[in-house]
């Protein structure tokens, strides 16, 4: 078999959280849609939490993000296609900030925060100290 996979078949799912994406085979097609939440939050644990509200959505045949609302979206959804490409979305945001995203938002803030601070000291007055 040299080595490859027999993957004939077979569903593949690549789910995607943030830039995070995960790719998954699937034996059992008959999976609802409570069961597809249970395994996103293993798959993705430590970053999607039990009590998050999680939306689903896969890319169809146009790459349009379709979200599976229940099981028959479910089902549906992977009658479409053999690599099912799903996007988490958690709490009504896109994704997650990553560390480096956050980094980069502190510095933006702190030099913005900079520049409003030497422009309202070049507004005041000479000689007159500040309030």
């Amino acid at each position: 078999m040299n080595g490859q996979l027999d993957l004939s078949g077979k569903l593949i799912i690549k789910a995607q959280l943030g830039e995070d994406i995960r790719r998954i085979p699937i034996h059992n097609e008959d999976i609802t849609y409570d069961e597809l939440v249970l395994m996103m939050q293993r798959v993705f644990r430590g970053k999607l939490l039990s009590n998050d509200e999680v939306t689903i959505k896969y890319k169809d045949e146009d790459g349009d993000l379709i979200t599976i609302f229940d099981s028959s979206d479910l089902s549906f959804a992977i009658q479409c296609s053999r690599i099912l490409k799903l996007t988490l979305f958690v709490n009504g945001q896109p994704r997650p900030l990553e560390s480096s995203q956050v980094k980069y938002l502190r510095r933006e803030l702190i030099e913005l925060r900079n520049k409003v601070n030497r422009l309202l000291d070049s507004l005041e007055p000479p000689g007159e100290p500040g309030p």
